[in-house]
C-alpha cells in the first residue's frame, strides 16, 4: 500500500494527476479492506461504528450545513447516496481507528489512571485527526473531491472533525490497537503532506 501511494504521489507531481486521482475511491476501498484484514479478529463492531457513524455525519453535514459547514461533493470519489460518496465511510474508518491506535500507544507511556488515559487518548487522537484534515482540505478542493460555498474552509469543519473523533474515542473498548489502520493512516499523512509541499495540477 505504501508503494501504491508513493507511485500515486510521484505520478501526480509529474503531471498525471487527472488520471491518477480517478482511482481515489478504489484506493480508499482497498485501504479499508486491508485494515480490516490485518485486524480481522479485533472489534468488528467498532469498524461499523466508525464507517456508519462517519458516513452518517457527512450526510447530516451535506444535507443541512450543520457540523462541518456548507459544502458539496464532486464526482471524484465514486457513487454517492444522499449527496455523500459511499467510500467516505472507509476514510473515516481508517482515520478514526488509525489515529486511535497511535494515540493509545503514546498515552500508554505515561502513568495515568485508566480514566485519564482514556480521556487523553481521545484528545490526542482527535487533535491528530484534525491536523491531518488541515492537509487534506487543499488537496481535496484542488482535486475536485468537494467544494465549499465560500473561499475559505470554515472553522466549524475542523471543530466538528475534532469533536466527532473525540466522542468516538470515548466509546468503551477493551483496546485501541488497530495496527492495520495505524499503518495506513501514516501512509495517508505522508501522501497529503507531500501534495501540500509540492506544486501539482489535477
Amino acid at each position: 500500500m505504501a508503494m501504491l501511494n508513493a507511485v500515486g504521489v510521484a505520478g501526480i507531481l509529474l503531471g498525471y494527476g487527472e488520471r491518477i486521482l480517478q482511482f481515489t475511491a478504489l484506493n480508499l476501498l482497498i485501504s479499508g479492506l486491508l485494515a480490516m484484514a490485518f485486524d480481522w479478529n479485533q472489534r468488528s463492531w467498532l469498524w461499523w461504528l466508525a464507517i456508519l457513524g462517519g458516513w452518517g455525519a457527512e450526510c447530516l453535514g451535506v444535507q443541512t450545513g450543520l457540523l462541518f459547514g456548507h459544502y458539496a461533493y464532486g464526482h471524484g470519489l465514486g457513487p454517492k447516496f444522499a449527496g455523500v460518496p459511499l467510500i467516505l465511510g472507509s476514510l473515516w474508518f481508517v482515520m478514526l481507528l488509525g489515529f486511535g491506535h497511535w494515540a493509545g500507544i503514546w498515552v500508554a507511556r505515561f502513568g495515568w489512571t485508566p480514566r485519564t488515559r482514556k480521556m487523553m487518548t481521545a484528545i490526542v487522537a482527535a487533535t491528530w485527526m484534525m491536523v491531518l484534515d488541515v492537509f487534506i482540505e487543499p488537496v481535496a478542493i484542488q482535486a475536485g473531491w468537494w467544494n465549499w460555498n465560500g473561499i475559505d474552509v470554515p472553522w466549524t469543519n475542523y471543530a466538528s472533525w475534532w469533536g466527532l473523533a473525540f466522542l468516538f474515542h470515548l466509546v468503551p473498548k477493551t483496546s485501541t490497537e488497530s495496527r492495520g489502520a495505524g499503518i495506513l493512516v501514516l501512509i495517508f499523512a505522508a501522501f497529503f503532506i507531500l501534495l501540500n509541499t509540492f506544486q501539482w495540477t489535477a
